[in-house]
């Protein structure tokens, strides 16, 4: 495996050259950005998310390289920030057609997979245009590609909600006649098809995994921006039908602002949640009818499903002090503090998501 990505890194510099774990000890320097912006001529992707792009299986050095010919974050041609993207994603995916042709399907599903990750950056941070809106088209268009050669094919579950569909990926785990599920929403930019690594924490565990585009993004811009537990729960609610799942055993998870829903989630204290995740959620969006403000979270023991809060210590739009307020809001709670990391703390998630797996193993064993 490690030849096959050093000889894809060498083929993708020749063709973009024709084109033109939780360590507590010394945390990488951090910016104070939150996304991409062209600054002195050129493309600027802050550390923070150099670092969850390499995680997620982007190459430091291609996204390192690639930012340097970005001279614009707008149009369809050389130099755009969706253009310059989606040319690596192309080259991927067409790798990954080239090699379920030839027979060998853990490296197809490798390139699918590494396709989708550049797919997610050319729309990165939101879909605004029809280019982003094609990118993200190609990110599920290889997902699905690469769904057919996971261990357990993906599954594409449609959700009725309100006047038209949530559309979910399920992931199941193999040799598990009836797993425990976990329903899991990203954030603002981190959309359905972006949690493939982590996921693979969960299945390792014996989890199944539904992820889904919370309304107001990905394939749920139909609907307005909403952080509530309404689609949550229809998820649910379809997810209890099926007989192929531990209908007595669903959590969920949620990161930044799907971590808030999952925190609404949790303050539904339904008895067929069997945990909640709320990692990076912040408590103070939404001024007055805030989690905080309507006393939701801090004011007494609100919540009553088991909960873990997880984040960094260093984020300024989920501060310690918060994460404690919601610690305190539970019955049943744990809080972990990943070091010095930032927003979701992502250079943690090698380490803290098989975590995050087991603790939820344990609260299903019960």
């Amino acid at each position: 495996m490690t030849r096959l990505k050093n000889d894809l890194r060498r083929a993708l510099f020749g063709l973009v050259a024709t084109s033109l774990a939780v360590s507590l000890l010394s945390p990488l320097a951090v910016s104070t950005s939150y996304a991409q912006n062209i600054e002195n001529g050129h493309g600027v992707l802050p550390e923070r998310r150099i670092r969850a792009y390499k995680y997620l299986g982007a190459d430091e050095d291609i996204i390192r390289q690639t930012v340097q010919r970005i001279v614009r974050q707008e149009g369809d041609a050389a130099g755009g920030w969706v253009y310059e993207w989606s040319a690596i994603g192309k080259y991927y995916e067409a790798l990954g057609d080239d090699l379920v042709r030839q027979g060998p399907h853990q490296a197809a599903l490798d390139a699918y997979m590494t396709a989708g990750v550049y797919y997610a950056l050319a729309w990165f941070p939101n879909i605004t245009s029809n280019e982003q809106d094609e990118a993200y088209a190609a990110q599920l268009r290889v997902y699905k590609k690469g769904g057919k050669l996971f261990d357990v094919p993906l599954e594409v579950v449609e959700v009725p909600f309100r006047d038209g569909i949530l559309v979910t990926y399920l992931h199941k785990p193999v040799g598990v006649a009836k797993p425990p599920l976990v329903i899991y929403s990203g954030g603002v930019d981190q959309y359905k098809a972006n949690h493939y690594r982590p996921i693979q924490d969960y299945l390792a565990k014996g989890l199944a995994v539904a992820t889904f585009d919370m309304p107001g993004f990905g394939e749920g811009r139909q609907w307005p921006r909403e952080q509530s537990s309404e689609a949550h729960v229809a998820v649910l609610e379809h997810y209890m039908k099926r007989r192929d799942i531990d209908t007595g055993h669903i959590s969920f998870f949620g990161q930044s602002y799907g971590g808030g829903a999952a925190l609404h989630v949790a303050l539904l204290n339904d008895p067929r949640i069997t945990a909640v995740v709320a990692m990076c959620a912040g408590i103070r969006s939404g001024g007055d009818n805030s989690l905080l403000a309507t006393g939701k979270i801090g004011k007494g023991k609100t919540i009553s499903t088991p909960l873990l809060v997880v984040n960094g210590t260093r984020d300024p739009m989920n501060p310690v002090e918060d994460m404690m307020l919601t610690y305190q809001s539970a019955e049943e709670a744990d809080l972990w503090l990943l070091g010095l990391g930032e927003h979701c703390a992502v250079e943690y998630y090698p380490v803290v998501m098989p975590h995050v797996a087991q603790w939820l193993v344990e609260k299903n064993s019960r």
